[in-house]
């Protein structure tokens, strides 16, 4: 990587730390199932779509993700450690343009969830349970559902489900970083298999995790050079 690109994903990392938060809060994860209308920091203000999907058998056992129309993004899950520690994990960023249109112009071409959109609904026991729901100054409309025959649907679904795997792998890696540097090579594994099949999506999100593991002397080189290859992968700006 050039030293221009690090300054600048180390530049990225700082102000990230006043943007991605660790958010305590004792609460337990149906609570958090309650509620599905998470907001982000100017959610009242702009137009926002909000996906949420439930399935207690996963880790997370839920996650929600808000993106308003300025593409400002909050994503937050309830992970399997939030029952001993009351920890979700809650990640404020901005999207990319083409993350933010494709929600918008999917939403507007589903008549903003004014319509029915899928199967009947089983127990978030078996299957996932998902929400997405939109709301500005007029309109507050969702629609709850387990799959659906609508491609529509099922293109948002998948921008929202690449979110949430891209950032649950960057909370399995920053743990692992801080706790059990050993495991860390298997996880980068996982993460370039899940690269190269492009089920990720908003990559540049996690790429202060990556920079923070590359640049880790007390890290194997060889998880090291994992970090960089994928953090080389990143558009350049």
């Amino acid at each position: 990587m050039s030293d221009r690109k690090r300054r600048l994903l180390s530049a990225r990392y700082t102000r990230g730390l006043t943007l991605i938060s660790i958010t305590l809060l004792a609460v337990g994860c149906r609570l958090f199932a309650q509620n599905p209308q998470l907001h982000t920091r100017s959610g009242s203000t702009f137009p926002t779509v909000i996906f949420t999907s439930v399935l207690w058998t996963a880790d997370p056992s839920y996650y929600s993700i808000a993106i308003d129309s300025t593409g400002t993004a909050t994503y937050q899950s309830a992970p399997a450690s939030i029952e001993r520690t009351g920890v979700p994990y809650t990640v404020e960023f901005q999207v990319s343009d083409r993350t933010r249109r494709t929600a918008f112009n999917v939403t507007r071409q589903l008549d903003f969830f004014r319509e029915p959109a899928g199967e009947s609904l089983t127990s978030a026991q078996n299957s996932s349970v998902r929400t997405l729901a939109y709301h500005d100054s007029q309109l507050h409309n969702q629609v709850t559902y387990g799959a659906s025959p609508d491609s529509e649907i099922e293109e948002l679904t998948s921008v929202f489900e690449g979110i949430s795997e891209t950032l649950e792998f960057g909370r399995r890696l920053a743990h692992l970083h801080e706790h059990d540097r050993s495991a860390l090579d298997g996880e980068l594994d996982r993460l370039q298999t899940s690269a190269d099949r492009r089920t990720l999506r908003e990559l540049p999100v996690i790429a202060p995790i990556l920079l923070s593991i590359a640049s880790d002397s007390r890290v194997e080189s060889a998880s090291r050079d994992k970090a960089e290859a994928l953090l080389n992968r990143l558009p350049r700006h």
